[in-house]
């Protein structure tokens, strides 16, 4: 039985002249910066609670904008967009207050967002029929406030983690811990625990850590929930959709990369996506691979490529989702 353990922590951002006031950032590589502008009436003596108010008006505008790009590229699910909507929160838990200023009885603020904008696309794209997927247990939930069962199948199901025909089942274990109050800041660490165990065809067990950072806990609470359902829903996504994984050696120039990602797509038979789902600790970079290849097609084609000034070397198996190649 396999056991593995990923954690996604917030990357805390450089505090500026104007001030930083969220330490929860997308840690992809993925994410990009998007601005946005927001201005709510504003009374002398009450310029922190315009301020916040501003700024989380900006935050969700942010959000819409990324939205926005994201249905020029794929058709999206209304209800899934509602949702993200509903909990802009967790998904700008990453920003920067560029500017404040006041005008009379107004107050403006600008803000950099970070929005993992591949995930983000993911989530919200139309998804044809899955194929296998798990089958949902159920789900025991401790110390987190205001938390059901939905909260956890709704986003993995969107994601096709989960599928009602699947042989296989899925029960989780969710728990959630207040760290309390950031040293020298104002904001509040919310850590979450959710083991998953499968059952049937598939049987293994994965533990994924999330954390999350706001004045408020209950934002804090959900930035790491859905940063930790984000990081499960990856690692069971080889198993639940089929996918297979090239872990790539020695990465760089990136270009190299983008052209191998290109040739997959164009030149082996049965690849329908390629995506760079992110780097080891060591630097090989992941690509995750969909369609209908399995892993001996996949590696059999890969030796009959070739790419522009470079090559691959060292085609091997490294698991029995995955090869592993060196670039140079």
């Amino acid at each position: 039985m396999a056991k593995m353990r990923a954690r996604a922590v917030g990357r805390p951002l450089v505090i500026g002249l104007v001030g930083l006031v969220s330490l929860a950032a997308p840690t992809r590589a993925q994410a990009a910066p998007v601005e946005a502008s927001a201005s709510v009436p504003h009374e002398p003596g009450a310029t922190d609670g315009a301020r916040d108010a501003a700024v989380d008006e900006a935050r969700k505008l942010a959000l819409e904008q990324a939205l926005t790009t994201i249905r020029e590229q794929v058709r999206v699910d209304e209800a899934a967009v509602a949702g993200i909507l509903e909990h802009a929160q967790a998904w700008t838990a990453g920003y920067r207050i560029l500017e404040v200023e006041t005008a009379g009885q107004e107050l403006r603020v600008r803000v950099e967002v970070e929005i993992d904008l591949p995930r983000l696309r993911k989530r919200v794209a139309v998804r044809s029929e899955t194929v296998g997927g798990f089958r949902w247990g159920g789900a025991s939930i401790e110390g987190c406030a205001d938390v059901g069962e939905a909260q956890l199948s709704d986003p993995l199901r969107a994601y096709g983690i989960v599928a009602d025909a699947s042989p296989s089942s899925l029960t989780l274990e969710l728990r959630c811990a207040d760290q309390g109050q950031v040293s020298h800041t104002r904001v509040r660490a919310v850590s979450v625990t959710i083991a998953a165990k499968t059952e049937g065809d598939s049987s293994f067990e994965i533990a994924v850590d999330g954390r999350g950072f706001s004045n408020l806990a209950a934002e804090a609470q959900a930035a790491a929930l859905d940063q930790a359902i984000a990081e499960l829903a990856d690692a069971l996504a080889v198993e639940a959709r089929g996918e297979l994984e090239l872990r790539v050696e020695q990465p760089w120039p990136a270009p190299r990369l983008r052209v191998l990602e290109g040739r997959l797509r164009e030149a082996v038979i049965g690849v329908d996506r390629v995506e760079l789902a992110g780097i080891a600790a060591d630097g090989t970079a992941i690509l995750r691979i969909a369609g209908g290849v399995e892993l001996e097609g996949l590696g059999r084609q890969l030796q009959g490529l070739s790419f522009p000034g470079f090559g691959l070397v060292g085609l091997r198996v490294d698991s029995a989702h995955a090869l592993r190649v060196r670039m140079q």
